[in-house]
């Protein structure tokens, strides 16, 4: 699906900028980010952690979105806008990201501790780059 396809479908619209909304995503981002960083991580559970690391990142890129007046209903479309509003967005790491999430949640596939471990680093480096560059307070 192609941003055209996003607008079309309804699942970008236009919104107001509401910096209470945008401050309190990000709070709730920061929160999932902690208990992450503060669990006991294990062979059992990291799939569990993965998921809500992303979340956590899914969120700092919607707050990125509302600051743009963007409301997004799809991670795909939210990946898409984002290629097109931020030149420097890695596309194509947030899209792997998003899939190895999606095959979690809807697949039940298990990430191994090492390999998730990584992929729990990477995407909370994501997260602090756009934060710091996107998401500085006023």
């Amino acid at each position: 699906m192609d941003l055209d396809d996003c607008f079309k479908k309804n699942l970008i619209k236009k919104t107001n900028i509401d910096k209470e909304l945008i401050k309190s995503v990000i709070e709730m981002s920061n929160i999932k980010e902690t208990t992450v960083k503060t669990a006991q991580i294990n062979e059992q559970n990291i799939s569990a952690y993965v998921s809500l690391a992303y979340d956590s990142l899914r969120e700092i890129l919607e707050s990125i979105c509302i600051s743009y007046g963007y409301k997004v209903l799809s991670h795909i479309c939210m990946g898409e806008l984002l290629k097109d509003i931020l030149k420097d967005f890695d596309y194509h790491e947030f899209d792997r990201l998003r899939y190895i999430r999606n095959s979690i949640n809807y697949y039940g596939k298990k990430v191994e501790f090492k390999q998730g471990k990584e992929i729990i680093n990477k995407i909370f480096a994501m997260k602090k780059k756009l934060c710091e560059k996107y998401l500085k307070e006023d």
